[in-house]
């Protein structure tokens, strides 16, 4: 058993890899696992009639992707030192890829950045529906490009168009999502249907070869050589422009890495993305969005900005001033989260009409299947419309959501301050308003503060 990987083959020669990186909550692509790795796949190379791989994780996420830790160390000065290990992960996976037998990707939690270019080495990929799950390369938001192979096999697994939201934007997709898109091949219930269903296609599929590797196989789309794209793609150096202003090099180095592999064999076309990779992240852009975005977020998420002399609180019930289409969320998504909700407006009616919003998504999800009548039932009985502010009375947060008018939000930030908890917050969603100047109707301006929603509230996360 290698130290990361654990190795297990049953009784028609499938092997089971999974990846369980040790004194870890997550794998990710350290030292350890890229040593695991080789070792399993020179066990499996040496297997006489091996019959399928499924490759899984036994922790919550199926892979976190690159060591970053690792990653903001690479400088100019280490640049080919850098660009050698590049190349030997690529090398890793193409010879993953090129195993004689079926190998699959169990996904059974986020596949982000290198773990999702893992499963683009496997054949068939499979995720457990969890639409809590995320998968995607998201590289380009911390000014990288995928430099696992994730350029080069993408690209020529939906062709350019379709790969470009993936690659240079970053997007990110549930499982379902995922599936519609072409990321994936297959849903599954649950870790065990997943893994029938993993062993079920090995079965099936015993001689499968990757697309690229199929003789004549044609990128979706076609190459940039073809017409129809080599139409297409002079516009999108200056889009791009126009959305970075010049000051992120990530997406371009992803364009010119993109259009320039599609024009020649795979094997080529890992060098040139290792080399756009690897100039990427000796940079310092790199470098400063990743402590910024991710070392000094998880930082804050931890309380490291928090002010000291607070306790940690959890909200037991919220009051939302205005049942338009932003209360109306606020109030669903607040359900949702199992917390008690008073919907507050200027009559009944009004608040009864922000309630049944939650009731149309809830009624919507049951007739997909999504949820059962009963948990519906619950979420919306936790939804209390009004048009008393006395309703308002013992809720420890109350998030004002009515018009951009600064008199109007001072009254209803008097009415609410009045029936609330004096422990309590006072929010307010204003998107042009300054706080400070919404604090002065505060009788608490300690406890007065800015909470935004992007709106649909339902669906566009922060």
């Amino acid at each position: 058993m290698s130290e990361a990987i654990r190795y297990e083959k049953d009784s028609d020669n499938i092997v089971v890899l999974t990846m369980d990186a040790p004194g870890q909550s997550a794998n990710t692509m350290n030292e350890t696992y890229k040593t695991s790795m080789d070792e399993c796949i020179d066990r499996l190379e040496k297997e006489e009639n091996l019959a399928g791989v499924v490759l899984t994780s036994a922790k919550k996420t199926f892979f976190a992707g690159g060591d970053l830790n690792e990653l903001v160390k690479a400088t100019p000065e280490v640049a080919q030192e850098f660009m050698d290990g590049v190349t030997a992960i690529k090398a890793q996976l193409r010879r993953l890829e090129m195993i004689k037998a079926p190998v699959v990707a169990a996904i059974n939690g986020a596949a982000l950045g290198g773990g999702y270019e893992i499963c683009l080495a496997c054949n068939h990929r499979i995720a457990i529906n969890d639409r809590k799950t995320k998968i995607g390369l998201p590289e380009v938001t911390l000014g990288l490009l995928p430099g696992g192979g994730g350029v080069v096999r993408l690209t020529r697994l939906l062709g350019f168009e379709a790969a470009a939201p993936f690659l240079m934007e970053g997007k990110q997709v549930n499982p379902e999502q995922a599936l519609k898109a072409g990321l994936i091949h297959e849903l599954a219930d649950n870790a065990e249907d997943m893994l029938a269903k993993a062993k079920a296609f090995c079965k099936a599929n015993p001689n499968v070869q990757q697309p690229w590797d199929t003789k004549g196989y044609k990128v979706p789309g076609g190459t940039p050589s073809h017409p129809g794209l080599a139409m297409k793609l002079p516009i999108v150096p200056a889009m791009l422009k126009n959305k970075t202003k010049g000051c992120y090099p990530a997406p371009e180095a992803i364009l010119s890495a993109a259009v320039e592999s599609l024009q020649v064999d795979v094997d080529t076309a890992f060098k040139i993305e290792g080399r756009y990779f690897t100039s990427l992240a000796i940079g310092k852009v790199s470098t400063n969005m990743i402590k910024a975005f991710f070392f000094q977020l998880q930082q804050i998420g931890k309380g490291s900005s928090r002010p000291k002399g607070f306790e940690h609180h959890t909200t037991k019930k919220v009051g939302i001033l205005g049942a338009g289409m932003m209360g109306a969320g606020i109030a669903y998504s607040s359900a949702m989260s199992g917390i008690e909700v008073v919907l507050k407006d200027i009559s009944d009616e009004n608040a009864q009409k922000g309630k049944d919003y939650s009731k149309k998504l809830l009624d919507k999800a049951i007739s997909r299947g999504k949820m059962t009548q009963e948990k519906a039932d619950g979420i919306l009985s936790l939804i209390k419309p009004t048009a008393n502010a006395e309703d308002l009375q013992g809720c420890d947060l109350v998030i004002e959501a009515v018009f951009e008018k600064t008199e109007l939000k001072a009254a209803v930030t008097q009415e609410a301050e009045a029936q609330m908890l004096e422990t309590g917050v006072m929010a307010s969603n204003t998107s042009s308003l300054p706080i400070t100047g919404l604090a002065q109707a505060s009788c608490r301006p300690a406890n007065f503060i800015g909470l935004h929603f992007f709106s649909p509230v339902d669906k566009m996360p922060l």
